[in-house]
């Protein structure tokens, strides 16, 4: 069950007398440091390091996200109710969804303020893993399996259907619109000559394809999707035989197919996505139908495709929460346009 406020916001409101009472065992002392700050957007990620006042020599890692600390991406989650939905996913449904995700361990939330904090396992990862460079074949096959698990158990659901709190594609409209009108011009400022005038021309109408993708989308079954599916928000061991999926702050209901395009085409080098799209896309019906669904494997192409441009809109974003003077913010924004794009083309949607 999610906590009321009063609870801390940033990295110095911690105290030992909070997370005693957080975890239920008496801490004698504790440590912080900040990760992934060039990969987590929409929130300050803490790697806490905590002795406790039982003897146990051991210390214990966890990871507590909280509010972030720029203003744009403040505003971005208040738009999507990104917080809230993040919390309910691991507070509601992580338990009864058969996909690997940290556990979690406690979380706060504030509906007024729509302030926040997320304490969970810390997962000993593989470091080398970065969306930048792309992931491997095999790797992509491994998120699959775990996604086709997450897709069977929520496909056309019953009870998906009574949780309010999850909003459609098509729910997103007025968030969705506002990073595209905002943040299409800006992207182009950022990339600084990557974009041909073709390509600019393209962006400029950016919003009203917007919102003829979520009209197509809307005419899929529907599932629970992740909707931030990419390689910076995977957790793979370092053994390389699981994976966790992180980052749920855009967890919403639609079709399956929205989730694979942003993670295919986000996730994979252009040349690796042309030489394994259909691989991957067989995969995944072949390790949904072992979990229990048999789907159209055409209309599952289709609504593939038809959520390709969702990646450009994403890409949209990066000038508007993330600190661009920091070099991977503008690599990052290379890479998820420039795949967007190939991807548009190679799929006749540009």
């Amino acid at each position: 069950m999610l906590r009321n406020p009063p609870f801390p916001i940033s990295p110095e409101e911690l105290t030992e007398d909070f997370l005693s009472e957080s975890l239920g065992k008496e801490v004698s002392s504790f440590s912080y440091k900040r990760i992934g700050s060039d990969r987590g957007m929409l929130g300050v990620v803490l790697l806490l390091n905590i002795s406790y006042s039982d003897g146990n020599k051991e210390n214990q890692n966890l990871v507590c996200k909280i509010p972030a600390l720029r203003e744009g991406s403040r505003a971005n989650t208040k738009r999507g109710n990104n917080n809230e939905r993040e919390l309910r996913f691991y507070d509601e449904l992580a338990s009864i969804t058969p996909v690997n995700t940290p556990q979690f361990h406690s979380g706060w939330y504030d509906p007024e303020t729509e302030n926040f904090l997320l304490i969970q396992e810390a997962v000993d990862v593989d470091e080398s893993v970065d969306q930048i460079k792309g992931i491997s074949l095999e790797q992509a096959s491994l998120v699959l399996d775990e996604v086709a698990s997450l897709h069977s158990k929520w496909w056309e659901n019953p009870d998906l259907k009574k949780i309010e709190w999850l909003p459609k594609p098509s729910g997103r409209k007025s968030s969705l619109s506002f990073i595209a009108n905002a943040g299409w011009d800006p992207l182009c400022e950022l990339l600084n000559g990557e974009l041909t005038k073709d390509e600019i021309s393209f962006g400029k109408k950016i919003t009203s394809r917007l919102h003829e993708m979520l009209e197509a989308l809307s005419n899929y079954p529907e599932t629970l999707i992740h909707s931030d599916l990419r390689a910076d928000n995977l957790l793979f061991t370092r053994e390389g035989n699981r994976v966790f999926l992180v980052d749920w702050q855009g967890a919403s209901k639609g079709p399956a197919g929205f989730d694979l395009s942003y993670f295919i085409t986000m996730s994979l080098t252009v040349d690796s996505r042309r030489r394994n799209e259909k691989l991957l896309l067989d995969h995944y019906v072949n390790a949904l139908k072992t979990a229990g669904k048999e789907v159209d494997k055409t209309e599952l192409f289709e609504s593939y495709v038809d959520g390709i441009l969702y990646g450009l809109v994403v890409a949209c974003s990066l000038p508007l929460i993330s600190d661009e003077k920091e070099e991977r913010v503008k690599e990052l924004a290379t890479v998820m346009t420039r795949r967007s794009i190939e991807a548009l083309k190679d799929h006749n949607r540009f």
